[in-house]
């Protein structure tokens, strides 16, 4: 019986002194049988709930096609207006922001992007057809 006694104590010292290491060292890292185990939780979590993807915010697309509008009509303007500053590097500059923005729009509204292709007046309008085809007007 005394056995059982003084085994109860050195599992009770044991447990305080454990807990006593935790409070001194803080900030041990996680066992690799934790590690093993929150990465298999975190498998089984994304295939029961997967994450969808975030829907495009609609001021986020109401914003990008005012600043389309806002660009081609100074590109226009700039076109239509024969005796213009440094008309070619502000023309080159528009255009520059246009096909950006363009791009961003074909992103928003999904529309496929060919791989490694260099900007074109075909290719802004393939990407102007494929955003008026998605009813995106500007």
């Amino acid at each position: 019986m005394v056995w059982l006694a003084s085994l109860c104590v050195f599992l009770l010292l044991c447990v305080l002194l454990g807990g006593l290491l935790g409070l001194l060292v803080p900030d041990r890292p996680p066992a690799r049988w934790q590690r093993a185990l929150e990465r298999a939780a975190a498998r089984l979590r994304a295939r029961l709930r997967p994450v969808k993807p975030a829907e495009p915010d609609p001021f986020d697309t109401l914003r990008l096609q005012t600043r389309l509008g806002t660009v081609s009509t100074k590109i226009r303007s700039i076109e239509s207006t024969p005796h213009v500053y440094a008309r070619a590097h502000r023309l080159m500059a528009l255009e520059a922001a246009y096909d950006d923005l363009l791009d961003e729009a074909c992103r928003l509204a999904g529309c496929p992007d060919p791989p490694d292709v260099k900007r074109s007046e075909a290719k802004r309008w393939e990407e102007e057809q494929a955003l008026a085809a998605r009813g995106w007007t500007w």
